[in-house]
């Protein structure tokens, strides 16, 4: 999962997860974790990281399909969740969730419950100098102004075509990475 605060990835990852199988990470959950024990935001971001993506490995090593849900501003961690999704020998699947409408997104930043990592403030969401969007392609852009249980049909139906399954598996399906920022 992919796209700024607020767009609705961790909403559309929490949906989408249980249709397909798939255990959600959200970066957030861990820096909020690491914010709360007294690491300050710089380290906690970096830890985040660390522990997000060795996590990643861990279980897609254990067959389990993921979720990554965190937006994908920097290269490096672009790399790591191609080179999970590599090592699972799962195809590289992108879905990014924007929200063109800037009301209804400081709406949701304003009122949504969050943990102590996720901004809240619309001055929050300037994005750090040299980090830019991932460029990755084929991707699924979604307008999460749209219903979530179109998003969630539409999404699924994008993951089983990348993974060429049929539309009711009979089978367990292989492992699954997708992508997601925070």
């Amino acid at each position: 999962m992919h796209g700024e605060p607020g767009s609705g990835k961790s909403t559309l990852a929490r949906a989408l997860a249980p249709r397909i199988g798939a255990v959600v990470l959200d970066k957030d959950v861990i820096k909020a974790a690491l914010l709360r024990s007294g690491i300050v935001e710089r380290e906690a971001a970096r830890g985040a990281y660390e522990v997000f993506f060795a996590q990643a490995r861990a279980l897609t090593a254990a067959g389990q399909a993921i979720i990554l849900d965190n937006p994908v501003y920097w290269e490096s961690v672009e790399r790591h969740w191609l080179n999970i999704s590599d090592a699972a020998g799962s195809p590289r699947i992108l879905i990014e969730c924007v929200c063109p409408d800037r009301e209804v997104l400081l709406h949701r930043l304003s009122s949504r419950e969050i943990v102590e990592s996720q901004p809240r403030d619309p001055l929050d969401l300037i994005h750090h100098p040299g980090s830019t969007p991932t460029a990755f392609q084929p991707r699924l852009t979604l307008d999460t102004t749209r219903l979530l249980d179109d998003l969630v049909a539409e999404a699924q139906t994008f993951i089983e075509a990348a993974l060429q399954l049929p539309a009711t598996p009979t089978t367990n399906p292989q492992p699954l990475t997708t992508t997601t920022r925070p």
